[in-house]
């Protein structure tokens, strides 16, 4: 539209005092049926009518030649064109983007905008903002655009005829929205992790543990442990943490009583791993994430497990990591 304001204002002092010629409407007749191939949004043209645009614009004209008369009066053929154009947000919003494209039209010294009228396109709310540039005294250049507001962008239609020829397509306008249709949008359902029917077995020096296939290792430092390792699932916070250090002699319950204070624990309780006696306790390091830590000590080494989920999917995320820590074999 910017081209065509600027290019009006150039030349409308060379069509002074020419004659217009008399149109007779235009009927709608046969038309095709346009899909935009990056955004989906569909509408119908004239048969007899050409898309000249590009994906996400697409311009319907009956040749290019008539769109040239609007990027340049002096030149081309006088006729109507229409075109469907998607506009991103980009953090805007439809409000902003509509005052943008009114500021852009007022480009023109001869342009007359008409009030903003509310309609309904496609089912939905839309603005329709009508416009006339003067060309010549006679003359004049005559649209309107709408926008229809989306969830991620902003649809905007602008249809325009030269001189005679917007009244005469008055009915192909007409025709062209009512067969506007927005893309419908499928919305992908996050993809929910579960885990894999197929396990493998985890070797260390210190134990074996079965684990769901689709578990990722993670490398982790051990620090001043014996070993560490770690295998996540889908989320960094939803995971499977193992270290291995020193009993310095002392028993499973003995080194559950020096560790059971460093957690703010929800729940405790005791269990067996491969048979030795087991302590364990929830906690929930921070907000939606909850936490197990298990304790059990062999052969003077403490072998302390933690379990991490997303505490919203627990019934996911639990059962799992709680049958690898079931299956662990200690060395």
């Amino acid at each position: 539209m910017k081209s065509i304001v600027v290019s009006i204002a150039l030349v409308a002092v060379f069509f002074a005092g020419c004659p217009e010629k008399k149109t007779e409407p235009v009927p709608v007749g046969e038309m095709s049926e346009y899909k935009d191939p990056g955004y989906g949004f569909k509408i119908k043209y004239p048969m007899d009518w050409k898309q000249l645009g590009t994906t996400g614009k697409a311009v319907f004209a009956k040749s290019q030649e008539i769109i040239d008369k609007f990027q340049n009066p002096a030149s081309g053929i006088e006729g109507a064109m229409v075109t469907a154009e998607v506009v991103r947000y980009d953090g805007k919003t439809a409000a902003d983007l509509i005052a943008a494209n009114k500021e852009e039209l007022k480009q023109s010294e001869t342009l007359t905008l008409g009030p903003d009228e509310q309609t309904t396109v496609a089912g939905k709310p839309a603005t329709k903002v009508p416009y006339s540039i003067k060309v010549t005294s006679k003359t004049n250049i005559t649209g309107f655009e709408i926008f229809i507001p989306g969830d991620t962008a902003l649809y905007k239609l602008h249809l325009v005829g030269f001189g005679e020829q917007f009244g005469a397509h008055a009915a192909v306008f007409d025709a062209m929205v009512k067969s506007y249709e927005l893309p419908v949008i499928v919305l992908k359902k996050p993809d929910v992790w579960a885990p894999s029917p197929n396990e493998d077995t985890y070797k260390s020096a210190f134990f074996t543990m079965s684990y769901p296939e689709n578990l990722e290792m993670v490398d982790v430092k051990k620090g001043n442990n014996d070993f560490a390792m770690e295998m996540r699932a889908d989320r960094r916070d939803c995971s499977i943490h193992i270290d291995v250090f020193g009993a310095k002699g002392l028993t499973v319950e003995k080194v559950w009583e020096q560790n059971k204070s460093r957690y703010k624990a929800k729940a405790k309780g005791n269990s067996t791993i491969d048979g030795n006696q087991a302590f364990w306790v929830d906690y929930s390091p921070v907000s939606n994430i909850n936490s197990r830590a298990y304790f059990v000590v062999k052969n003077d080494k403490v072998i302390r497990g933690t379990l991490n989920w997303f505490a919203p999917q627990k019934d996911v995320y639990f059962p799992a990591f709680e049958k690898c820590i079931n299956s662990l074999k200690i060395n």
